[in-house]
């Protein structure tokens, strides 16, 4: 994929999130459906900064689950603001395996999901030209 199949991948999923989930069903009856997109969701949008950077090849593919280990940096190229980007990353994969498995959680935990979805998403299109 390119940068422009990845940010349409994003925005996909980024309207399952806000427009199904959130807005028809409501964060409480969506846990899954959040659970299953968010991290997806900013992995593709990661994967759009680092093409259009050049940090990776056209064939890359970024895996959300790389980021259920904190040693996910090993994996991917340096790239600005990574010491902050990839915590934070690394928090959303864990949140959300939490929301796709098991029993329903707080709402609490899924508002911290979207939370963390909205402040990644803005540190990433800022990166992004």
């Amino acid at each position: 994929m390119n940068s422009k199949d990845h940010l349409s991948a994003f925005e996909e999923r980024k309207e399952t999130i806000f427009r199904w989930a959130v807005e028809v069903r409501g964060i409480e009856n969506s846990q899954r459906i959040i659970g299953d997109n968010a991290s997806r969701a900013m992995a593709e949008l990661l994967s759009t900064y680092l093409h259009q950077e050049h940090l990776v090849e056209e064939g890359f593919q970024l895996n959300h689950a790389w980021f259920k280990s904190p040693n996910v940096s090993e994996r991917l190229p340096d790239f600005d603001q990574s010491k902050t980007i990839i915590p934070k990353m690394i928090e959303l994969e864990t949140l959300c395996e939490k929301l796709s498995y098991g029993s329903p959680k707080p709402v609490e935990i899924v508002q911290k999901v979207l939370n963390l979805f909205v402040e990644l998403e803005k540190m990433l299109k800022e990166m992004i030209k």
